[in-house]
C-alpha cells in the first residue's frame, strides 16, 4: 500500500523466448537413503548457479491444509522454512540486477514480493526437517556473497559492496557457523599495532575494507561509515567511530529505494533493523535519539517493530521512545508490527501502556504483507474487534488522501492496490483479508466470529468482494453459507465445520 505499484512481468515477457523450469522439490532427492543424501549435498551446492540463471522466482503456497498432519500451509509457513530461505536468497545474491519474485496464492492470485523486513529471513535462523542441513548451507551461503560482493566491485558499485559487506552477517549469515567475508580490497597497512590498540586497529581495517579515509566522510550514495556499521551491528567499530567524533544522530541522507529505506533513516533505525542491539544500546548511551524521524516520518521504534525486534523495542521504549508517533501514511509503531506478522515485537508494545491501542490493527496485519496466524491469533486473543469498520477523515490522518486518490486510479487502472482503496471505507477486517487475497485469514476471521452481513460504504458485503475478486470455490462457498445462516438466524458461534479450511 505505502509503495504504490512496481513494474510487473507480463505474460508476453513469459512467452518471448523459451521458458525452462528449475523445479526444488523435483530436482534435489528427498528420501533419506545414504546415495539420496550424496546427491542431494551435490544438488545443494548446484542451486545457486541454477538461480543464477533465473529471472523468475516462483513461490507456490496457496493456503492449504496438510493432509497428514492438519496443519496450514501458506507463504507463512512457507518463509519459516531453511531451505526456502536459503533459495530465496540464492535469487537475490545471484551476480545479476534484474528479476522478480513472484507468489502464487491461488489460480487466480499472483503478486510481487517486495522487501523490507531484512533480518527476519536469515536461511540460518529457518527451520530444517534434518538439523544438518543448517551446517549445510554455509558455505552454499558464503559462496552467494563472495560472488555478489565480486560482482559489485567488477561494476564499480560500491555502495552496494559496501551495503553487502556489512549486511552480510545479520542477514545472510545470522544463525550459521560460518565466518564473515572480511572484505576483497587486498593492500591493508597500518600502523597501528593491533595488541596495543586493538579497537583503533579494527577500525582502520573497516574504514580501508570500506574504501573511506575518514570515521566522518561520507560517500555518494549518502551514507557516512556510521551508517554501514549501525548495518553490521558491531558494537565495538560503531564505539571506535563515536570516539573518532562520529555523529550518534548520523543518518542516511538519500533514499535505497530498491529496499525502501527512506531518507534521514537514522543509524539507531538501521542498528534496529538488522536487530544490532548492542549497537543500538551504544548509540542510545552516545545520545542518540530515540525518537528522530525519518522522511516518512518513522523512528527507530517502527523499524524495529517492523523487523520483528522484540528486544530492540524494549531498548528503545527504555530510552523514551514514543509509540504514539506515526510514520507515513498514520501508522504507529505497533501498527506497523501488525502490517508486518511481528508477533515479538508486537507483543512488547501491547505490554506498554502507550501503545497498546488496538485500533485497526487487524486491518493493518492484512493490509500488507502479513496475514499470518499468529498475528491474527495474537490480536484476537487480546480483544481486537473482529468486526470494525475502517474509516479516515479529511485532515485528521493520511489515510484519507492515500486511499481517495488510489480510489479515483481504479476507474482508469484498477489494480489490487486500487480496489482496497475503492472498497476502504466501513470494510472490516474480514474483507480487507479477502481484498488483498490473505485467505488463511479470512478463514481465521470468519471462525473467531467475523460476519459477513456488514456492508461498508459502497453497500458491498464480504461475499459481493470475494466474488469479485474470485476467491477460491471452498472459500466463496464458506462465506455464502455464512451469509445464508446470518440472514436466516442472526449470528451465530461457529462450530468446527462452519469455517472451511483453504
Amino acid at each position: 500500500m505505502v509503495y504504490g505499484r512496481r513494474a510487473c512481468p507480463t505474460a508476453a515477457s513469459m512467452k518471448s523466448k523459451p521458458l525452462y523450469v528449475w523445479y526444488d522439490f523435483l530436482c534435489c532427492p528427498q528420501d533419506g537413503s545414504a546415495l539420496a543424501s550424496q546427491h542431494r549435498e551435490q544438488a545443494i551446492q548446484s542451486i545457486p548457479s541454477y538461480v543464477a540463471q533465473c529471472e523468475f522466482f516462483i513461490i507456490l503456497c496457496p493456503a492449504l491444509e496438510h493432509a497428514e498432519h492438519r496443519k496450514m500451509l501458506s507463504l507463512e509457513t512457507w518463509a519459516e522454512r531453511g531451505w526456502c530461505r536459503a533459495e530465496k536468497m540464492a535469487q537475490e545474491l545471484a551476480a545479476r540486477t534484474d528479476g522478480y519474485s513472484i507468489v502464487i496464492e491461488s489460480a487466480t492470485h499472483a503478486v510481487l514480493v517486495f522487501d523490507i523486513q531484512r533480518s527476519k529471513d536469515a536461511p540460518g535462523t529457518g527451520k530444517y526437517t534434518w538439523e544438518a542441513d543448517r551446517a549445510t548451507i554455509g558455505p552454499v551461503m558464503v559462496q552467494l556473497v563472495w560472488n555478489k560482493l565480486l560482482f559489485f566491485l567488477e561494476r564499480g558499485d560500491l555502495h552496494r559492496y559496501r551495503f553487502l559487506l556489512n549486511e552480510q552477517m545479520p542477514r545472510c549469515f545470522q544463525g550459521l557457523n560460518v565466518e564473515a567475508i572480511d572484505g576483497l580490497v587486498p593492500g591493508f597497512a597500518t600502523r597501528i599495532d593491533p595488541f596495543e590498540d586493538p579497537r583503533g586497529f579494527m577500525l582502520a581495517r573497516f574504514l580501508y575494507q570500506n574504501g573511506f579515509r575518514s570515521a566522518v566522510e561520507r560517500d555518494a550514495a549518502g551514507w557516512s561509515p556510521l551508517c554501514y556499521a549501525a548495518v553490521s551491528g558491531n558494537a565495538e567499530i560503531v564505539q571506535a567511530l563515536l570516539d573518532s567524533r562520529a555523529d550518534p544522530n548520523d543518518a542516511i541522507m538519500k533514499a535505497k529505494k530498491e529496499i525502501q529505506m527512506p531518507r534521514r533513516l537514522s543509524a539507531a533505525s538501521l542498528a534496529a533493523i538488522y536487530h544490532g542491539n548492542a549497537a543500538l544500546r551504544t548509540l542510545l548511551e552516545a545520545g542518540a535519539r530515540a525518537n528522530a524521524r525519518d522522511s516518512i516520518g518513522a523512528t527507530a521504534l517502527h523499524w524495529a517493530a517492523l523487523s520483528n525486534n522484540g528486544e530492540g523495542v524494549r531498548l528503545l521504549c527504555s530510552a523514551g521512545g514514543d509509540g504514539t508517533l506515526c510514520c507515513f501514511p498514520s501508522m504507529t509503531a505497533l501498527q506497523v508490527g501488525c502490517a508486518c506478522a511481528s508477533v515479538e515485537a508486537m507483543r512488547v508494545l501491547m505490554s506498554q501502556p502507550t501503545t497498546a491501542n488496538l485500533r485497526f490493527c487487524l486491518h493493518f496485519s492484512v493490509i500488507f504483507p502479513g496475514g499470518y496466524a499468529g498475528t491474527i491469533g495474537l490480536l484476537i486473543e487480546a480483544r481486537a474487534d473482529v468486526n470494525e469498520q475502517f474509516s479516515t477523515r479529511l485532515g485528521q490522518d493520511m489515510w484519507w488522501p492515500v486511499m481517495n486518490l488510489a480510489s479515483v486510479r481504479h476507474r482508469i487502472s484498477p489494480s489490487r492496490l486500487t480496489m482496497l482503496a475503492y472498497h476502504h471505507s466501513g470494510a472490516t477486517p474480514l474483507m480487507f483479508s479477502i481484498l488483498n487475497g490473505y485467505f488463511e485469514a479470512t478463514s481465521l476471521l470468519l471462525a473467531a466470529g467475523a460476519r459477513v452481513d456488514l456492508r461498508n460504504s459502497r453497500n458491498r458485503t464480504a461475499v459481493d468482494l470475494a466474488r469479485a475478486v474470485r476467491a477460491p470455490p471452498l472459500l466463496l462457498a464458506s462465506l455464502q453459507s455464512r451469509q445464508a445462516t446470518e440472514s436466516v438466524g442472526g449470528l451465530v458461534e461457529d462450530s468446527p465445520d462452519d469455517v472451511i479450511s483453504l
